[in-house]
């Protein structure tokens, strides 16, 4: 890299300037730049988040200070600077007034915490309780009117700023990073020896973050638009973006679709794909009772207590492999002490690979061909019975033999439309060569007509993207976990619908 070769020779001039903002610089001792105050012990106080860095006077700090509570403050003590907190310079955060105006009777709470993405402050706060009380409304939302999200709704204590969990939630969502890592990462921006000893707000954080990552979907869902029905009325599946470059009854397929030629109709196919991975395990922590989903169904997950049933209800299925090229099933058997969940069945589009609207669930030994009839189903209800489906799976050769027999045992919730739908079968271009010839010859994407040049891999690609959101996963309760997942899905849908022009064009 040119541009670094060149900054080599210019190192010790960045490392000096380094340290002179470790001292006062050029910044004098003698004259506040605000008030002209002329006293030396007085003029000692810089912020670190202000553009400039010059020495002012406590009052003057604290005044300019007034709308930035959560400005990072050092005091030059004539040998170094150490930090100090606004609120022990005199600092009071008042709520529920506009543009500074005094309350005349707030309530004060000086040990109040707020976190933030330079920190974690310790800050007094004043709560209106005056006649101005009802247009600010309750504690919680005159924090939220700031931007402040309180960590309980009753009597909070602790908030995290809206800065901070939008910065935690694409840091999150790209890189995969943990609750428990950022949150140690704010401890250490201000305390990275560990010599300051500080409150514990992890799980008052990790509340928050969990709150928030609901509320996102829902707010991204339009569900906060609409008036007529409140959060809970929220029906299967309506959280989860679809794809739009799929084929939609009444949406964008031409109203004479379904009398074209025979030999066009391949155009409006749905191709999906489904797999399972076992990266996505997670131990036996917690339980549904003590730890249930926010919005359960509602996104990319099945609903869990119809599918629980279904799954006690089913127990003598036989999954003999009769393909010598493929030991699935008898591998992904194994393994499973200690575990809730092995893993996640999940299903896409195959040409686009967005998941699919209630289509992941828990495996909970392996992959067994009850928990994906049960995901299948749960995908087919959410699209139209009349178009073809072509289903892609490794180990279709083996799972759609008796799959009709097996279907019928399915919950009315999910059987009612099954009859209607055509449905092919393939094996994912890459997996059929570890078939055996007979599944080559007759499942291969090659041999089906409109097929094109789909490779039926795209279940691959989300898999790259969620394994490593694993290590945080595998040790969460199930809704927790359920609530990260559905998250992550729905960012992934996101990528792939804002890039799907570029794509398809």
């Amino acid at each position: 890299d040119l541009p670094l070769k060149e900054w080599i020779p210019y190192r010790d001039e960045y490392l000096a300037e380094l340290l002179h903002l470790e001292g006062r610089g050029d910044f004098s001792l003698e004259v506040c730049p605000v008030c002209g105050l002329e006293n030396d012990e007085e003029i000692a106080y810089r912020c670190l988040d202000c553009l400039g860095g010059d020495l002012k006077c406590q009052d003057c700090c604290v005044k300019e200070h007034q709308s930035h509570p959560l400005h990072i403050i050092e005091k030059w003590n004539g040998v170094f600077f150490e930090e100090v907190s606004l609120k022990s310079l005199g600092l009071v955060v008042q709520l529920g007034h506009h543009h500074g105006s005094p309350c005349s009777d707030p309530r004060f709470t000086r040990a109040f915490t707020v976190i933030h993405v330079n920190g974690i402050h310790d800050v007094c706060v004043g709560f209106c309780n005056c006649e101005n009380k009802g247009r600010a409304g309750e504690w919680r939302e005159q924090l939220l009117h700031r931007r402040w999200y309180p960590a309980t709704h009753l009597n909070p204590r602790t908030c995290t700023t809206m800065e901070a969990l939008n910065h935690f939630h694409v840091m999150t969502l790209q890189g995969k990073v943990t609750t428990y890592d950022y949150y140690n990462g704010l401890e250490k921006l201000r305390n990275n020896v560990g010599l300051k000893k500080q409150k514990d707000r992890y799980k008052p954080f990790s509340r928050s973050i969990r709150q928030f990552r609901h509320l996102k979907l829902l707010k991204r869902s339009g569900r906060g638009n609409d008036a007529t029905r409140p959060v809970e009325l929220t029906e299967k599946g309506e959280l989860a973006i679809r794809c739009p470059a799929c084929p939609w009854e009444g949406v964008n397929l031409p109203k004479d679709w379904k009398d074209g030629p025979e030999a066009q109709r391949f155009k409006f196919w749905l191709f999906l794909a489904i797999d399972a991975c076992f990266r996505l395990k997670r131990r036996q922590v917690s339980s549904e009772g003590r730890d249930p989903a926010l919005g359960g169904g509602w996104g990319y997950f099945v609903e869990w207590e119809p599918y629980r049933r279904f799954l006690l209800s089913v127990t003598d299925q036989q999954e003999l492999s009769t393909c010598s090229g493929l030991s699935t099933l008898t591998g992904a058997n194994r393994d499973s002490r200690g575990y809730a969940s092995t893993g996640v069945n999940l299903g896409v589009c195959a040409r686009h690979e967005f998941v699919q609207a209630n289509g992941a669930g828990d495996l909970q030994k392996g992959e067994r061909y009850v928990n994906m009839d049960y995901i299948c189903a749960s995908i087919l209800r959410h699209h139209y019975p009349g178009l073809t489906k072509v289903f892609s799976y490794d180990i279709a050769c083996q799972w759609s033999v008796h799959l009709a027999e097996r279907l019928l045992k399915l919950p009315p919730l999910l059987r009612l439309n099954l009859i209607f739908h055509i449905v092919y079968f393939v094996v994912p271009k890459l997996h059929i060569y570890g078939h055996q010839l007979r599944c080559q010859l007759l499942f291969l994407l090659n041999w089906l007509w409109g097929a094109g040049r789909t490779d039926g891999e795209g279940i691959e690609r989300p898999w790259a993207h969620m394994g490593p959101v694993a290590t945080s996963t595998r040790d969460m309760g199930p809704g927790s976990r359920q609530d990260t997942l559905d998250d992550h899905f729905g960012h992934w849908n996101f990528i792939k619908l804002v890039g799907l022009g570029k794509r398809i064009k």
